[in-house]
């Protein structure tokens, strides 16, 4: 019963905790609550213990509320700033790095530097740049973009000292593959190549570039079986792991997994010391208080809790396998690695949308390469500034076992079918939920191998006949030609379009509302379930949030050769953190004018609005869009953004007949008019517009108009995500009511 108990209480302390963070319920409410609680339920003494740990998290998270809102990362506002920060980690060249400023707020920033920056940890930098600030990603996620640096002194300490010798000494031993040593040892993550990291997290093998409680494991592990070797007592040796895990995660700055890890190893030595038998789960929670009370944002953060996670989900099946399958190598690997993979599905599928189960086989080669080199590294780096000769010969010999690992992970990522990407939320986290839960009661803890084959087999049975009866399955773009998504981002647009010779461009990226982003939600989810590492263009209509509200976390996720939009100044911070995000990502960036033109594959792309030269620019930004036609073969479709009926008329004469309209300001009654359909004759139309909308959108008489055209409507609100495949001669477009094919002219 006590463990059980510990785990309560630790949830009641979180759940508190994340509540003053102000992440669940209003504080003041949650505390008239746990009073309630405590004063009544006197029959229930641990119901009683819970209300009172969730007050003492309570007071936590609201006092570190408090102390957030006082930091330089809530208090700078976007804009041009001169400040000095002290560089809390080495960079040499571009790349993102940690900085505390000396500004009169407290706390560590994030620091883009330029490709001319070499800064080692400690300097006293004067940056010039802009502060992009944190959006509905949460604590965190700003960043300060370096345009001009220059060092005015050190206050570097020993630490200090230490880790930027250790990113120099990993420079020179490693070379390109540096980015990744550092990530897997000196949690440095900003110079690491995207596309390494892309495959490292499609074949499920992402937790190996994150410090997290399976590296600082295997420092402990080596320390222990090294005590060992040396003849040192059980106890004695799991201190001494236990006290290396603590300074090695000391000396990174207490992470949040890894600080997880060292408290699960000094737990563990005093258990053995103390001649204590071992409770798994109680001293998994307790590492997880430890982490909360070193720091309390990580409540709310996926690293601690992917951890803990993988951890408690290892444990419990391989206690399983010991004792129905067998306690073999194999055997357990492959246990824990199923475990590991489940248990954390949930959290990845909720925060990230993507699981990769294919990590359960890749796991087998990783591990073992893994545990050869990063020990391996940090062995060579210990010995550089001692013995240069050692030093080479261990880095090549861990540069083999790294080179490895990525080819590890290069064939990981290529297996179809190996990782499902879909929009994050509850939604795509409730099936693997589902699935943990069916396989945790398969493997009961009294369930013998037949018995929980059994229920593995009901268990998959069942699932097969929910895969048979699923309807909706997403369109793919296995078809040759040109391919057009209209994506359901709600009230807002958002088109991604597909030439033949695959390249993939993005019109608009949905909107930013209520801390719902429609780039980070669903845009960027889309993208990357087809493949796309990159894309052509990205392209805004103009600059209000329900077009160009998304684009900034697209950018963040998956690179663009140029960003096009009207280059019309609008007083927006979500429009300014585009722009931001183009410049912090190096994305050329280009105005869009009427008579540019480009063509891709076969496929041209021409803007027809907007002209300065109309004396009505500036007016309204909505008759300022971007109105572009695209046309493949005899096929043809034009992308109206917001303009209305102004601009409608300023092109009449210069568009000519289309197949597909994208209805101008999602259907409004200021937009297309009788005039512009009788020119534009479309055989179809598409409507982007929200389920609820307090715009009315699409209007009736919209909707009379193109009806009266004989234009045939699918709207994003019934429809979802709308699907228009055309081979240059005819089109078929693809929603919910199923799939009808036209003729083109």
């Amino acid at each position: 019963m006590k463990p059980r108990i510990a785990v309560v209480l630790v949830i009641a302390y979180g759940a508190g905790l994340a509540t003053g963070l102000s992440h669940f319920l209003d504080p003041l409410s949650a505390v008239l609550i746990l009073v309630l609680g405590l004063a009544g339920l006197r029959a229930w003494p641990v119901l009683r213990l819970a209300c009172a740990a969730a007050l003492l998290g309570l007071a936590a998270g609201m006092i570190a509320r408090a102390d957030d809102q006082a930091s330089c990362a809530s208090r700078w506002p976007p804009r041009r700033l001169r400040v000095t920060v002290r560089a809390l980690d080495p960079a040499f060249g571009a790349g993102i790095g940690r900085g505390r400023p000396e500004a009169g707020c407290r706390g560590a920033v994030r620091v883009r530097w330029r490709d001319a920056d070499t800064v080692a940890a400690g300097d006293r930098i004067r940056v010039e740049g802009r502060w992009v600030g944190p959006d509905d990603a949460g604590r965190g996620s700003g960043v300060l973009v370096v345009a001009a640096a220059r060092r005015v002194g050190t206050v570097a300490g020993t630490g200090d000292r230490l880790r930027t010798a250790a990113a120099r000494a990993v420079r020179r031993l490693y070379g390109v593959r540096s980015g990744l040593v550092g990530a897997l040892v000196l949690n440095l993550r900003g110079d690491i190549d995207p596309d390494v990291r892309d495959r490292f997290a499609q074949s499920g093998l992402v937790h190996i570039l994150t410090i997290s409680g399976f590296h600082v494991g295997l420092i402990a592990a080596w320390l222990v079986l090294l005590a060992r070797l040396a003849g040192a007592r059980r106890p004695r040796a799991l201190a001494l792991g236990a006290l290396g895990a603590g300074a090695y995660v000391a000396w990174l700055g207490w992470p949040a997994p890894a600080t997880r890890a060292a408290a699960l190893a000094t737990l563990l030595a005093l258990s053995y010391g103390r001649q204590r038998h071992v409770q798994a789960n109680a001293m998994l929670a307790v590492s997880c208080l430890v982490v909360m009370l070193v720091d309390p944002h990580s409540v709310v953060a996926l690293g601690p809790w992917l951890s803990a996670a993988a951890l408690w989900g290892a444990a419990r099946f391989t206690r399983w396998s010991d004792r129905a399958v067998g306690s073999g190598y194999w055997v357990r690997t492959l246990f824990a690695s199923i475990g590991a993979t489940l248990a954390t599905a949930p959290f990845t599928a909720a925060m990230l949308g993507a699981v990769a189960p294919i990590g359960i086989v890749m796991n087998f080669a990783a591990i073992p390469l893994a545990a050869v080199a990063i020990p391996g590294v940090l062995a060579g780096l210990v010995a550089a500034p001692l013995w240069t000769g050692l030093s080479a010969a261990l880095a090549a010999g861990s540069g083999l076992a790294l080179h490895s690992l990525e080819l590890t992970a290069r064939l990981g990522s290529a297996v179809p079918g190996g990782h499902a990407i879909a929009d994050p939320g509850l939604g795509t986290a409730l099936p693997w939920a589902a699935a943990l839960g069916a396989i945790v009661w398969a493997l009961g803890r009294r369930n013998t191998g037949r018995e929980a084959l059994r229920r593995v087999s009901l268990v998959l049975a069942s699932a097969s006949w929910v895969v048979l009866l699923a309807r909706d399955l997403p369109a793919t773009d296995a078809a040759p030609g040109l391919t057009l998504h209209f994506l359901d981002v709600g009230q807002g647009d958002a088109a991604v379009i597909r030439t033949p010779g695959g390249h993939w461009l993005l019109i608009d990226a949905g909107p930013v509302t209520g801390g719902a982003d429609a780039g980070r939600r669903i845009v960027a989810p889309f993208l990357a379930r087809h493949g796309v590492g990159r894309l052509s263009a990205v392209i805004v209509s103009h600059a209000h949030a329900d077009h160009v509200g998304g684009a900034a976390a697209v950018l963040d996720r998956i690179p663009a050769d140029v960003a096009v939009e009207p280059g019309e100044l609008y007083a927006d911070p979500v429009y300014y953190r585009f722009l931001d995000a183009v410049a912090a990502d190096g994305v050329p960036w280009r105005v869009g004018r009427s008579g540019d033109r480009f063509a891709l594959d076969g496929v041209s792309f021409t803007f027809l609005h907007p002209d300065t030269t109309w004396t009505e620019w500036h007016a309204d930004l909505n008759e300022d869009s971007i109105v572009l036609r695209v046309e493949y073969g005899a096929f043809s479709v034009l992308f109206a953004g917001d303009a209305g009926l102004h601009a409608e008329a300023r092109m009449a004469g210069h568009v000519g007949p289309v197949d597909l309209l994208k209805v101008g300001h999602h259907g409004s009654r200021g937009a297309t008019g009788d005039a512009w359909l009788d020119e534009l004759r479309p055989r179809v139309a598409v409507v982007s517009v929200g389920a609820r909308n307090r715009y009315g959108h699409p209007s009736a008489e919209a909707l009379r108009r193109l009806s009266r055209h004989g234009v045939d409507v699918w709207r994003t609100d019934r429809e979802g995500t709308v699907t228009v495949v055309s081979d240059g001669h005819r089109m078929t477009v693809r929603g919910r009511r199923g799939a009808t094919t036209y003729s083109v002219e």
